[in-house]
């Protein structure tokens, strides 16, 4: 069907006619593309920046980490974390005081966001059960990913560590990240 017979008789062969009616239909067709543009904007996998800000509002996971690096401060020799006696500019430590935090925020990139999404949304749909870790090992970490049983109230998870960022590590150590049992402990082993 031509643009030309979507115009009643008396403005068909007028070029501004033909053009305004072209016009209003590619906006109609850019409207509809963009409208189904729209099921990827809360996709956790393409979700970036703002997008995912709000994944994770509806997931109830906050971007910032607390207390996720240690503060360098001044310390003495074999002092763990500890920096030399030098200007706090010149990339010495800085003077601890009292009641100073002793670690730092950190505001997480797209890639470490996305997989503390994915973690949150697995443990606010827990069960528990050994097929739960393991459908949870999945979503999270991938394919590769071994689940033992060790019968002893601990469950052991090997996990691929090749495409492991910094975080994610930190993450896997520090943060109780799968869904459990109350009272059975999670090992993790990293390939």
């Amino acid at each position: 069907m031509a643009y030309s017979d979507l115009l009643i008789w008396q403005y068909q062969g007028k070029p501004k006619a033909l053009a305004t009616i072209k016009m209003i239909e590619d906006e109609f067709a850019q409207s509809f593309i963009d409208l189904y543009k729209i099921q990827d904007v809360l996709s956790i996998e393409t979700a970036t920046g703002d997008q995912l800000d709000l994944v994770g509002k509806h997931v109830g996971q906050s971007r910032i980490v607390n207390g996720y690096t240690l503060r360098q401060f001044f310390g003495f020799k074999n002092a763990k974390n500890a920096l030399g006696f030098s200007k706090e500019l010149e990339g010495g430590g800085q003077w601890y005081r009292l009641r100073d935090p002793l670690a730092d925020s950190v505001r997480l990139s797209d890639g470490d966001y996305r997989f503390l999404i994915k973690c949150r949304i697995i443990k606010n749909y827990q069960i528990g059960t050994v097929p739960n870790i393991i459908e949870a090992c999945r979503f999270v970490f991938g394919d590769g990913c071994k689940v033992t049983d060790n019968l002893n109230m601990t469950v052991t998870v090997s996990v691929p560590g090749g495409n492991l960022t910094q975080f994610t590590r930190y993450a896997i150590e520090n943060l109780d990240i799968l869904p459990r049992q109350a009272g059975t402990k999670i090992i993790f082993k990293i390939k």
